[in-house]
């Protein structure tokens, strides 16, 4: 009982950090690609958007990939009737639509052009492999373990 205890205090600290962590880089990405102003006038927004990034996305992403799954299969399984030749490929457009709700996310709450959210969505997804791959656990806990 104790252990599981410290695992929770260990998930949440680790969520914390990575809100940190991605709102720093949010942050200096907002600096060198807009200007020191439009960082300082959207600190809310920026800190708004890495809590979603880390705590709303992956669950969304994790529903997302339940439905495309289900979907997926059930082409497969035609396919199979036919010709025995039958996979879900429909699955693996779950990272792109991740991609572009983050886009979304990031042009209209930061108030940026398309091309510099379109830098920032990406930079922000390469962060967050990141921060999964050290810290698995917060893989698991926010959805995409499901």
């Amino acid at each position: 009982m104790l252990f599981q205890v410290f695992s929770t205090v260990i998930t949440i600290l680790a969520i914390i950090i990575a809100i940190v962590i991605l709102t720093l880089v949010i942050y200096a990405i907002v600096t060198v690609l807009e200007s020191k102003a439009k960082a300082h006038d959207k600190r809310l927004m920026i800190f708004l958007l890495a809590v979603i990034t880390v705590l709303l996305l992956p669950i969304i992403l994790a529903a997302i990939g339940l439905i495309l799954g289900a979907i997926g299969n059930l082409f497969a399984g035609i396919r199979n009737l036919i010709d025995g030749g039958g996979v879900n490929f429909v699955v693996r457009l779950v990272p792109i639509l991740g991609f572009l709700i983050l886009l979304v996310f990031t042009k209209y709450l930061i108030d940026l052009p398309w091309d510099s959210a379109t830098w920032i969505s990406l930079l922000l997804l390469f962060i967050m492999y990141i921060l999964f791959s050290i810290v698995p656990e917060t893989y698991t806990i926010l959805g995409f373990g499901l």
